[in-house]
């Protein structure tokens, strides 16, 4: 018996918006009767927002993906997989396996030759790239800078010093992005270039490129809100 596909299905940003998921994302969820997916409650309703019909209760599994994800998780996880049936992977917002899990699951799936397939939708961490007006040839995502005050100083300097040769993207918690502007602020030098972008594809969408010396004229309120921030 051939084996199923697994899907990587991207969602929504922030609050609804249909217009930027691709029809092909919504064709292909039609078909699917198992998912995985960070979160069961915040995945049903973002599969109802772009139009899938069918009955959670009796025609749809949906199986919770724990960020620790072992091997053993992982076969339960796509046992119906192995078995023929096609499944999706779905996070919180934009696109799996980045800054999200998911990536276990799909390491798990090349191991056992099922055909892993990347759809095409919002990516908050390419969108703030493009528009930051960064080398886009040469950058790193960092995800998360480490939550200790020295720690987290010592690696806000190390990004700085390699956006010489690259963009470094980094981000943080909604409720965090303000105390960490801060220490961006303190921790570096005048004329180092620094993007904010937040709320990407959403009605409150704000980015800027300026230099650390002109940010700190300005007031910015970030605080619960989604950012990525750039060095370059």
């Amino acid at each position: 018996m051939p084996q199923g596909k697994l899907f990587l299905i991207p969602s929504f940003l922030g609050e609804d918006n249909l217009s930027i998921i691709p029809d092909q994302i919504k064709n292909c969820v039609q078909e699917l009767n198992e998912f995985i997916v960070e979160d069961a409650r915040t995945a049903r309703r973002y599969l109802r927002a772009i139009g899938f019909k069918k009955n959670f209760d009796t025609e749809v599994t949906i199986h919770e993906l724990d960020k620790h994800a072992k091997q053993q998780n992982c076969l339960m996880l796509l046992q119906n997989v192995l078995r023929g049936a096609n499944a999706g992977v779905i996070s919180e917002a934009g696109n799996p396996c980045i800054a999200d899990p998911g990536s276990e699951v799909v390491a798990f799936a090349h191991r056992n030759n099922i055909e892993v397939v990347p759809l095409v939708g919002p990516s908050s961490i390419l969108l703030a790239l493009i528009a930051s007006g960064f080398n886009g040839q040469q950058f790193c995502f960092h995800g998360y800078l480490p939550i200790e005050g020295a720690e987290r100083i010592d690696k806000i300097k190390k990004l700085e010093a390699a956006a010489r040769t690259g963009a470094q993207l980094f981000m943080e918690t909604p409720f965090r992005n303000q105390k960490l502007l801060e220490e961006v602020l303190r921790t570096c030098n005048d004329e180092t270039n620094l993007c904010i972008a937040c709320d990407l594809t959403l009605p409150t969408q704000f980015i800027r490129t300026k230099k650390v010396a002109e940010w700190k004229k300005e007031k910015i309120e970030i605080n619960k809100r989604y950012c990525i921030f750039l060095f370059g």
